[in-house]
């Protein structure tokens, strides 16, 4: 048996990531054959996709997402499911044989001693292991001849970039999943059970995908394995998980046949690592430059918000988009089951719950919220409002700390209907303490899905004599024109009694609110108008109107000196 030889640790030795080219054999093959079968002409293949392509309703293209994957994305006429196609082109699977040798030499070489702190010092790890054991050559190996006992494992060069590339992927990452995990353009990734995986793409809607489960036994085992591997372990005990990924996005797992009529099943909802700018959803029409300077307005001055609509609406990217808004010298404290939001400031406090299944030692929204309360934060954002944390949060916002938080409800009447009742049972004297609601759906746009803000209510406060919430719309969406109705000057209740009030403007001079407001816009727009999309690019415009005024970052940004 292979004995390892002392030396330095396998995290010491120096390693080389697998290398495919831009142009590897295996996509070269696979243009070829889909040409030959499809009849089509050749993918177009880009670096990246550009944003005209958005619901484009012909398209055929790749592009790569590193670690030699490809994405092919093409509309297929010819489909029977009603499904345009995903394909996921990536480095050949070695023979088997091989594979089953290099496992089990990889447990005798790897020893106690290499414990990784991360996973990139475990991919290192696993690479210098297979350094160790394979011996590259030229031309075909026979791989049935090969056997554990030998020193060196024979591997044909090629297939040697292609045998890292699957280790790393299975040992390190999370299998089949990761090509999805790894693809920026993605939104949802969906298994039903057995057969094909289904996503969300975020030019091209959804599609079906060419990775599937072919028996209930490979899907069991998968999910198995995957809860092991994120630290919530699965079984017919416990066959719901909620969990996140190494890559942070958000996965919910339903284990066995006994719960699920078709199967196991799981769906997860990605997490870009930067998000999406509040610029970036002004140019794709989720709400315009007005709302988002109304908005800055809002939160410049510490405004409760909650951010509404129904499941896959778009709330959490809508809440960090505008988070930029927030003073950059605020102190800011989430609270979240799974990671999620984020935010540019640098003084913001991140905190998780923890559900270990026993309530003696589990950590919930609840207890997080309270402990939230003694730590003076300038706001407090709950990644979403469900239960008793909800009362908190209405006596954090009576107490002077602002809150912003998404929540699962379509209108005003329903949030209203939420809030008053068990088991959040906000006492409606107390609702007047959130200042906006905001509602966003996902909708469709001349033939094609989109998410809009579909109005923005201010409420007002309670009225003992009706037993009704007052509140006023201050923005709604007209479907027909696509566009977004501002209530106008004088119709703002927020912005004439409570912005103005804070900005000590005296009411013959309300006019200068609403001028505020439209040079916010104006900047806001320009930020459109010259492309600044980048997430973190928007943070520092925002950040130097703070500091410099707006009417001087406006002039700078019109020289294109501001960034």
């Amino acid at each position: 048996m292979f004995a390892r030889k002392k030396g330095p640790s396998l995290s010491e030795i120096e390693v080389q990531e697998p290398e495919f080219g831009e142009s590897p054999e295996y996509l070269r093959e696979y243009i070829r054959s889909f040409m030959e079968k499809t009849g089509r002409e050749e993918p177009r293949i880009v670096d990246k996709i550009s944003g005209s392509m958005k619901n484009a309703r012909v398209f055929n293209l790749i592009y790569p997402i590193g670690a030699g994957i490809f994405i092919h994305t093409y509309n297929d006429p010819m489909t029977e499911s009603g499904y345009n196609r995903y394909v996921v082109i990536d480095p050949p699977k070695p023979d088997k044989k091989l594979f089953e040798v290099m496992e089990y030499k990889l447990a005798t070489i790897i020893t106690e001693e290499d414990v990784p702190r991360s996973s990139e010092e475990k991919k290192k790890i696993l690479l210098a292991a297979t350094d160790l054991i394979i011996s590259p050559m030229e031309g075909e190996v026979d791989y049935g001849k090969i056997k554990p006992t030998m020193k060196r494992i024979p591997v044909n060069a090629r297939e040697a970039e292609y045998l890292k590339y699957h280790l790393i992927r299975d040992k390190v990452g999370v299998g089949p999943l990761e090509p999805f995990l790894r693809d920026p353009y993605l939104e949802d990734i969906t298994s039903d059970g057995m057969g094909p995986i289904y996503v969300i793409h975020k030019m091209f809607g959804a599609l079906q995908s060419n990775v599937e489960f072919k028996t209930e036994e490979e899907l069991d085992q998968f999910i198995i394995k995957l809860g092991e591997k994120i630290g919530k372990p699965i079984s017919h005990a416990r066959p719901i998980v909620d969990a996140t990924l190494p890559d942070g996005s958000r996965i919910n797992i339903v284990y066995g046949s006994d719960v699920s009529l078709r199967g196991s099943n799981f769906t997860i909802r990605k997490v870009s690592k930067v998000p999406i700018s509040v610029i970036q959803l002004i140019k794709w029409g989720t709400f315009d430059a007005r709302i988002a300077a109304y908005m800055w307005m809002m939160l410049e001055e510490g405004m409760s918000v909650f951010i509404c609509g129904e499941t896959a609406s778009g709330k959490t990217t809508s809440l960090n988009a505008i988070s930029v808004f927030i003073r950059p010298s605020a102190k800011i404290v989430t609270i979240e089951d799974t990671a999620e939001v984020v935010m540019p400031h640098p003084n913001w406090t991140r905190e998780l719950t923890r559900d270990t299944g026993k309530p003696e030692t589990s950590v919930t929204m609840f207890d997080m919220l309270r402990a939230a309360l003694r730590q003076r934060p300038n706001y407090i954002i709950v990644g979403e409002i469900r239960g008793a944390e909800g009362n908190i949060a209405f006596q954090a916002m009576q107490t002077g700390h602002p809150v912003m938080s998404t929540f699962h409800a379509a209108n005003l009447s329903r949030l209203l209907q939420r809030l008053t009742n068990y088991p959040i049972s906000v006492p409606k004297t107390n609702l007047d303490n959130l200042n906006v609601a905001w509602f966003q759906s996902a909708v469709y746009v001349k033939g094609f899905p989109a998410r809009r803000v579909i109005e923005i209510d201010e409420i007002i406060g309670y009225d003992p004599a009706s037993g009704a919430i007052a509140a006023v719309p201050s923005f709604t969406w007209d479907p027909v024109s696509d566009k977004f109705q501002f209530s106008g000057r004088g119709a703002s209740y927020l912005l004439e009694e409570k912005i103005a009030t804070l900005k000590g403007i005296p009411r013959n001079r309300l006019n200068e609110i609403y001028e505020e407001l439209e040079l916010r816009r104006m900047y806001l727009q320009m930020l459109a108008d010259k492309n600044i999309v980048n997430y973190f690019d928007v943070y520092k415009a925002v950040v130097r109107a703070y500091s410099l005024g707006i009417e001087r970052a406006l002039k700078l940004l019109e020289r294109n000196e501001l960034l």
